[in-house]
Order: C-alpha cells, then structure tokens, then sequence
C-alpha cells in the first residue's frame, strides 16, 4: 500500500515536472519575449528599477523552471526541486491572483507567447498545478533516492537545457509565435476578396517617411529585404550597413525600419530609413537590425544581424516558397528533435 502510494506521488511529480519543463522550454525559446513579458511584470509591480535586468531575469526563470522540472522528473535532488516548485507556484498564483483582481492589460506569459491564457485562466491553472503538487509532495519526507542512471539524465538534460539558453540567446527562435512568422501575409497585401479571419491575423508594419505618410504597400510589393531597428542605441550600425548595401545589388528592394524619430537617426545620405513603433519592430524580428524578406507581403524568411545568409543573391534569385519550405522545416526539426531526444533523455535513460 506504501509502496503503490509512493509510486502515485511519484507520477503526480514527474507530471508536475512536464509541466515545468514545457513551460521553461517555451520561454527559453524566445528570451526577447520573455523579455517584455518580464518588463510588463515589472511595471505591474511598481518595479522600474528592474527593468534594465529584464532580459536577464527572462533567460535566468526559465532556466530554472527547466532544472526544477528535470529535478522532478528524473527525481534527482527531488526534495530541493519540491520546495524551488512550491515557492514558485505560491509567488505566481498571488501574482496572476492581483493580474486579475486589477485586470491588468497583459498576458501572464505563463506559456511564452506560443499558448495565451486569460487572467481566469492562468490563475486556475496555478490552482491545480498547487493541488497537484500537495498530491506529490504531502508529507515533505520520503522523496526516496533516484537511480543513478537518473542522476546521468538529469546531468545531460541540464546540459542540453544550458545549450538551448546561449543558442536562443545568439540566433532568432526556433519557434516563431508571434505574427510575423514564416508564411504570414501583411495586411497591406491583401486584397478585397481575401476572408474577414485572414484580415484579423494579418500583422501591419504601419511605417512611414519623414514626411509621416505611411508607406505599408512598398513592404507588400514584389521582393522586399526589411532591416528592422527597435533600439538604435543598441545596434551595430556599420554592420547593418553593410547588409544594406548587399541587399540593394540584389533583385530585391531594401527596406530600413527604425524605430525613431527622423531627427535621431544618423544615416548616409543614400540610405534613406522608415520609422515604426519600437513594439512592432520587436515583433517583426527579434534581432535588433535583423531582416525580413518579403515576397508580395508573404514572409518567406528572417535572420539575425550576425546571422546573414551566405547567399542572400541566390535566396532571393530562388523560389521563395521553396526558400521558406527549406527553412521553416529545419526550424521545424530542429525543435522536434530537441523535444524527442530530452524527452528520451529523461524517460528511457
């Protein structure tokens, strides 16, 4: 009878720990959303001061919510993994708690940005994963001694965990859930006939001149290459230059968002830059200077500012749709494959 009630903690554990590490893996794919989703906390809690560190906090969370799911999952370090568990659930039930007490104009983040949850639902959801864990973790002994085969997986899930961070922290995500994701259509390149949902998921880069006259339809006309700048105190400048400079001896047009005013941008006089809003921007690409390339408005492919292809004239001299096949699969098996083997790692080892 003990017995079997332990093996049931056991699996309530282990489940609990899916669920941290799902949770973590989300995040840690896209640290620059979790960035602002972290900022977006912080202004909630009247903690400004903080906010320079978001970024630091967004990879730092969920690393550990990770380790507190391998902890959990293999049973090594159980016990320390319980408590990190519980102190983390009880801090965000409170806090999804107040978000929906004050009905405060964000998303909880719970996910990352793949899964959005409402105020409701994120609380509920804190109040099971407690209820779940009162199953695993009551009475606070007995967690019993994992296997030492166990202790290897939690060492080599760690340390998958540990590339996965600096990976994300240096390239674009691996996942794209934002709504500039490959074989998205802008809404300028709609037409009349296209349906009411294609023109509600449509993302609009609503950019202008200096003139303050929006100029949308250049993005959606033909082969288009943007480079887009959400933090001109951040990025390199004389490499993004030079990528410009490239992508005008292609057949495509080149296209430089900045989000500025016309009057801080400090350009050569024959680059002449777009301005956009700094969320927009960070949505289009999360590399700061980073580009986009368009084919009458259909995204077919991005990259980082240190991450530019190294046959960008063959790219867009191609076939798009096989371009952004090509690459939305590797995406595609690079993260399946991550999955697979840490799940593998975890379970079978």
């Amino acid at each position: 009878m003990k017995r079997g009630y332990l093996r049931f903690r056991r699996r309530a554990a282990g489940l609990l720990g899916f669920v941290f590490l799902i949770s973590g893996i989300l995040k840690l794919w896209d640290p620059v959303g979790t960035m602002l989703i972290v900022t977006e906390y912080l202004k909630f809690l009247h903690m400004p001061g903080l906010i320079p560190a978001a970024k630091d906090i967004g990879i730092a969370l969920p690393v550990v919510e990770c380790l507190v799911g391998i902890g959990l999952i293999t049973g090594v370090l159980r016990k320390v993994s319980a408590l990190v568990a519980y102190i983390m659930l009880g801090g965000f039930t409170l806090l999804t708690l107040a978000i929906w007490i004050w009905d405060a104009p964000m998303d909880c983040g719970c996910f990352g940005q793949a899964i959005h949850l409402s105020h409701a639902q994120s609380f509920w959801k804190n109040v099971i994963l407690i209820v779940l864990a009162v199953i695993a973790f009551t009475p606070f002994k007995e967690f019993g001694r994992a296997k030492v085969r166990k202790g290897v997986s939690a060492v080599m899930a760690t340390l998958a965990i540990i590339a996965a961070a600096v990976y994300s922290n240096t390239h674009l995500p691996v996942v794209d859930f934002t709504a500039f994701n490959w074989g998205s259509q802008l809404f300028a390149s709609l037409d009349e006939e296209a349906s009411e949902k294609a023109f509600r998921k449509a993302p609009i880069l609503s950019f202008s001149n200096t003139d303050g006259e929006y100029c949308d339809d250049l993005a959606a006309t033909g082969k288009v290459l943007v480079f887009s700048v959400y933090d001109p105190k951040t990025v390199n400048w004389d490499l993004l230059e030079q990528h410009y400079r490239t992508a005008s001896f292609t057949e495509a047009m080149p296209l430089l968002l900045v989000s500025a005013r016309p009057e801080d941008v400090r350009l050569p006089q024959d680059i002449k830059p777009y301005f956009s809003d700094y969320k927009t921007l960070i949505t289009l690409n999360r590399s700061n200077g980073g580009g986009a390339y368009f084919y009458y408005g259909e995204l077919i492919h991005k990259w980082g500012v240190r991450q530019f292809p190294e046959d960008l004239f063959g790219d867009v001299a191609g076939d798009p749709d096989a371009l952004s096949t090509r690459h939305v699969t590797r995406r595609r098996v690079t993260a399946q494959g991550f999955c697979v083997a840490l799940l593998a790692i975890l379970t079978l080892l």
